[in-house]
């Protein structure tokens, strides 16, 4: 979804410090009357795998990143009403909550949700999500790897998930749809630095295949991670199929995440 229509309103909501974090300003938006941003669930309930008929359970107070809308609905009473529902991105989830999730059946995709009904409620992005803002796609800043190309099944990648942990991903023998397979390093934040578009989040152990940098000997904040995301986006592809990315130098190496999708 690309911003280029008009913005409606703009839910913006107080965020509070993260363990050592300092406190950020954000929002989650309306665009096209769909919120787009983060949330969090104000009841346990089930959504499909997108692409299949398997449900799986997201707890109340998980905090999700999400587009959600309200459709109407017609009840028993032939009553028309309004049903809030929803699209979550699972990339950014944490794998303990997910790794009694099913796998997603042939046609479906364990990356983010089908649309169905949920109970979520617009929050400010919490201070260690590497983008603050509300910029109009459900994967924004759930993955962060080295190539400008949707095409990285097989490419490592890492991710800061929803409830604060940084968790990388080793390259995968078959491409698989981005399902989601268990990390193989992840560490808790344990502390969040903001300066400008440079962000620092510490955490007590390394994380295997980051390029983070011990800074400690002891302690829950003996190694930092640094994300400074650049001015200019970057793009790939061409005319309907051109997909914009934010770039983000981490550890000095260039890493992307999706800022935007065609059309």
């Amino acid at each position: 979804m690309k911003l280029k229509g008009v913005i409606l309103g703009t839910v913006a909501l107080a965020l509070g410090t993260v363990g050592f974090g300092i406190t950020q300003s954000a929002s989650a938006t309306v665009i096209h009357g769909v919120t787009v941003g983060y949330f969090r669930a104000t009841k346990t309930f089930k959504i499909n795998i997108y692409g299949t008929n398997q449900k799986v359970t997201i707890l109340k107070n998980t905090v999700v990143q999400a587009e959600a809308n309200y459709i109407p609905v017609t009840n028993q009473a032939g009553q028309t009403v309004q049903v809030q529902s929803g699209d979550i991105n699972f990339l950014n989830l944490n794998y303990k909550l997910r790794r009694t999730w099913p796998k997603a059946h042939a046609g479906g995709t364990a990356s983010f949700s089908a649309t169905a009904r949920v109970h979520l409620k617009p929050i400010a992005a919490p201070v260690y999500m590497p983008v603050q803002t509300a910029i109009g796609s459900r994967e924004t800043g759930s993955v962060l790897t080295r190539k400008m190309t949707q095409a990285w099944g097989k490419d490592p990648w890492f991710t800061i998930t929803t409830d604060g942990y940084v968790a990388h991903f080793a390259a995968l023998k078959k491409w698989n749809s981005r399902t989601q397979p268990k990390p193989n390093s992840s560490a808790k934040i344990t502390k969040t630095k903001w300066t400008g578009r440079t962000e620092k989040v510490y955490y007590r152990h390394h994380v295997k295949g980051v390029p983070d940098k011990r800074v400690a000997k002891r302690g829950r904040a003996q190694y930092r991670l640094k994300l400074v995301r650049q001015k200019k986006l970057s793009s790939y592809g061409k005319g309907t199929s051109l997909v914009q990315y934010t770039h983000f130098k981490v550890g000095g190496k260039n890493y992307y995440t999706i800022y935007n999708m065609p059309n």
